[in-house]
């Protein structure tokens, strides 16, 4: 099995909770057994997160003579686990649901338009990406949670050392990658099959003014623009190391964190560890929003929600769960846990939350209300999940950085897009 960034956080930093496959679960009254929650969740790249999810989940079961059981799995795993339970009809009765994966799972998700009634008119509205994310064909079928930024990550030491400052667009990321290079800690951006490359190329294509699909959800990769932004990362990559064509996500994490690597493109993951493990060098990983291109900057963000599957046996009460993960207290524990890795969805929460007092993490703010999606500009869509889930766009840059002609780099794209339902009408 690959190790991913959330695996690869708990085999590096200690034992998450419940990680990949172990459970959490409240004793239950020795005469009668309790109903029990069961929850499926990805394994956060930052643990504590994990455990904020199962101290929430086992307050409310004890107010509700229940039992919580939550399960923590590898991200890539989660999907294929959702197919199996729905092939089944059976499993867990709360799902994590990333990104555009309720379109795919639809038709198995109970409606939660009264869930999200009810904290919005106690809180007010989600910001639009996460409603991109939990709202299909005029239901939410997933309550937004949180929200994972990608940030630029870099050295400071290393770019003073190259008398470079702080990289605001992709151009000044390729000028100060030779310099970087040359005294041994290059430039480190993931061109391979893994969610880090995703969060960090879609927005770079945007920036040079391509796109997927135009905002009608019509083909349109094929461009000038898809030419340009193919262009720049040839010539990055020259100035980068071969390993990012072979990264999986604790790829980028481990670069930085060992001292090699100087700048990349991730969620505040390595500078939370540093911190927590107080590297010598903790205080020179730094953050900086992402850079911006000749179309302007672009935020990315990966957005997780709650779904309820049909088939589960506590529908009623899981949707309780989900209504308690909204209030104050319940914010307050997430984000204190989360750390500034998890981002808050609803703007009431974005407006002061516990991790702005570490100026590390300031860039995050006001990160969420300009961030998207992979299916940007168009709107949420099944198939800009799949083209997610198998790494099209990575693959396109990565073919064009070892050797393909960009025309052979966009015509394998097209036909792959092509391949999982797109089409230019």
């Amino acid at each position: 099995m690959r190790m991913t960034r959330r695996k690869f956080i708990t085999a590096a930093g200690g034992a998450g909770v419940a990680a990949t496959t172990g459970l959490l679960r409240l004793p239950g009254a020795a005469t009668a057994a309790p109903a029990t929650i069961r929850l499926l969740s990805h394994s956060s790249y930052n643990e504590d997160s994990d455990k904020a999810v199962a101290k929430i989940g086992e307050a409310f079961a004890a107010k509700h003579n229940a039992a919580f059981a939550g399960e923590f799995i590898d991200q890539p795993e989660v999907a294929a686990k959702l197919t199996a339970e729905e092939q089944a009809q059976a499993g867990h009765d709360i799902v994590d649901l990333q990104d555009n994966l309720p379109t795919i799972h639809k038709n198995f998700l109970v409606p939660l338009d009264d869930v999200v009634a009810e904290i919005e008119k106690e809180f007010g509205a989600f910001y639009p990406v996460a409603k991109d994310s939990g709202y299909v064909d005029g239901h939410w079928l997933s309550l937004p949670w949180l929200g994972n930024s990608e940030l630029a990550v870099y050295r400071s030491d290393y770019l003073a050392q190259v008398g470079e400052p702080v990289p605001s667009t992709w151009n000044d990321v390729l000028r100060a990658a030779p310099k970087l290079k040359k005294i041994g800690h290059p430039v480190g951006i993931a061109i391979s099959q893994t969610e880090d490359s995703n969060a960090a190329l879609y927005p770079l294509l945007w920036a040079f003014g391509a796109g997927v699909t135009d905002t009608q959800g019509r083909l349109a990769i094929d461009s000038p623009a898809t030419n340009a932004a193919l262009d720049y990362v040839r010539a990055l990559a020259a100035q980068m190391d071969s390993a990012v064509y072979s990264w999986d996500d604790g790829g980028n994490n481990k670069d930085i964190l060992s001292g090699h690597g100087s700048y990349t493109i991730n969620a505040p993951s390595i500078y939370l560890r540093a911190k927590r493990e107080k590297m010598a060098f903790a205080g020179a990983v730094r953050h900086a929003q992402p850079p911006a291109g000749p179309q302007g900057r672009f935020f990315y963000v990966d957005i997780h929600g709650w779904g309820i599957m049909k088939f589960g046996s506590n529908i009623a009460l899981a949707k309780q769960l989900l209504r308690s993960m909204y209030s104050a207290e319940s914010q307050k524990v997430f984000l204190t846990l989360g750390q500034g890795y998890d981002m808050p969805v609803l703007p009431r929460f974005d407006a002061n939350p516990p991790y702005a007092a570490d100026p590390q993490l300031r860039p995050e703010l006001n990160y969420m209300p300009h961030a998207h999606l992979a299916a940007y500009p168009a709107g949420p869509d099944a198939r800009a999940e799949k083209a997610y889930q198998t790494f099209i766009i990575p693959n396109m840059f990565a073919r064009a950085a070892q050797g393909a002609s960009n025309k052979d780099a966009i015509a394998f794209a097209v036909k792959a897009l092509r391949d999982i339902g797109y089409s230019a009408n």
